[in-house]
């Protein structure tokens, strides 16, 4: 009797022990047996989790994850973020970084790595704690990565690259400007690899050689990325590349009283961004030997009816280049024979394919949207009706905010005309939606 007792005793103990214990709490399980509850979990803590998923998810799952929140620790390289699906993730915005910086590809610079520019800085060691108040202190710091501060920076001469391998980074509203007259931004010389993200660069000022940024060989083959930068409000041109390779994207070049781009040779790469109210023209290319691939641009209110040339393009097209999926509309050239509103080319056997070329004017009779021997394909290229003529069926062409988006009342001369493609159009939606592609820089989504 008194081992039954004893048996019955040791039960007891060892459930009453159990639930007491247990981190759920058994009394959720059947007969409150904790191994009942434990074999839905894959761990009890993080000795038990190992490889890719290290962390023990204690207060949710309890399963094996990459990180939680309170144990972000695995989280580091492109994807240095804990998110709340309790994987790893790359950073999206400067501020979820300790430096402040977001690199494109999701991690977050060493603060070591970084030249700090703000508006009201000193131009002294150019660290987080002390910044710098000009590009050009923070450039002469030698460092991989320049990060400028919300705000107008400016400088009493052009800011200029020479040779130097550099990524520049911007907060929204950061701005680059100089004082007096010239170029804002020289990138020149052998082994300048210079990348900008989001910084807007204006102000220009001077009868010559007033433009945004310049973009020179001096004796090497420089190159320049703009991603999602502004170029604007320039009494020259927004750009000008005379040599090296150039590359544009999801970038805005807009108002500047010369030609938005200008290129005598080198190499441009356009795409995702918007040329628009340059007063010289939107992209003007002077030189042969320049290869360029421009696609998926809105090109649009460029040139001027008295002086300009040329009013969307002037293309000189190397082997190689490609021009097509941009939407160009509503620009401005003088009435002459060689003028031309929307595209001159006149290369033997360059075609331009998928374009959308509509309601420019100039030319001889005023209204000429492409001159040259170039071929557009399966582009729409034709005059409007009117200078209100919506029949593309824009969202918002004809008064400010201009929007050459196609909605759902455009044709089917342009919705699924370009065929099979694969591609994304401005927005990064992806082509084709629908039977084919679009013609222009926008691709339908309905």
């Amino acid at each position: 009797m008194w081992r039954a007792a004893s048996v019955l005793v040791l039960i007891i103990t060892i459930t009453t022990s159990c639930e007491r214990t247990h981190p759920n709490y058994c009394a959720t399980a059947t007969h409150h047996n904790c191994l009942e509850l434990d074999a839905d979990v894959s761990c009890h803590a993080d000795q038990d989790c190992s490889g890719a998923t290290p962390v023990c998810d204690l207060q949710g799952s309890r399963v094996c994850v990459q990180c939680t929140t309170s144990k972000p620790f695995a989280c580091m390289g492109v994807t240095p973020m804990c998110g709340a699906d309790n994987a790893c993730h790359g950073c999206t915005a400067h501020a979820q970084c300790g430096s402040s910086v977001c690199l494109p590809d999701g991690s977050c610079a060493l603060e070591s790595s970084i030249a700090y520019v703000t508006p009201s800085g000193t131009d002294g060691a150019c660290t987080k704690s002390s910044p710098c108040k000009t590009l050009d202190a923070a450039l002469k710091q030698s460092r991989a990565i320049v990060k400028m501060a919300p705000g107008l920076v400016k400088d009493t001469k052009t800011t200029t690259i020479d040779g130097q391998t550099v990524t520049i980074v911007a907060d929204a509203g950061a701005q680059l400007d100089r004082d007096g007259d010239g170029p804002v931004l020289a990138v020149t010389g052998a082994g300048a690899v210079v990348q900008i993200y989001d910084l807007e660069i204006t102000g220009a000022s001077g009868t010559a050689g007033a433009d945004g940024i310049q973009l020179t060989a001096n004796g090497g083959t420089p190159s320049l990325s703009l991603t999602r930068v502004t170029v604007d409000g320039n009494q020259g041109n927004g750009i000008a590349a005379a040599g090296g390779m150039l590359t544009i994207g999801q970038s805005s070049i807009t108002s500047n009283q010369a030609a938005g781009v200008t290129i005598s040779a080198g190499t441009l790469s356009l795409s995702r961004s918007v040329i628009s109210a340059n007063q010289g023209g939107g992209i003007v290319m002077t030189g042969s030997g320049t290869q360029f691939t421009i696609n998926s641009n809105f090109i649009y209110r460029n040139g001027n009816n008295l002086t300009a040339s040329v009013g969307g393009l002037s293309l000189i097209p190397s082997s190689n280049s490609h021009f097509e999926f941009n939407t160009i509309v509503d620009n401005q050239a003088k009435v002459a024979g060689t003028s031309a509103g929307g595209v001159f080319c006149d290369e033997p056997g360059f075609a331009a394919a998928h374009n959308l070329i509509f309601r420019n004017a100039g030319g001889a009779t005023g209204n000429v949207q492409t001159v040259g021997v170039c071929t557009y394909g399966d582009s729409l290229n034709m005059p409007g009706a009117s200078n209100v003529d919506n029949s593309p069926g824009f969202a918002h062409p004809n008064a400010l905010p201009f929007d050459y988006h196609l909605t759902a009342t455009s044709p089917t001369s342009i919705v699924d005309a370009a065929g099979p493609c694969t591609s994304v159009d401005f927005d990064g939606d992806t082509r084709p939606v629908g039977n084919g592609c679009d013609l222009g820089a926008d691709e339908r989504t309905p």
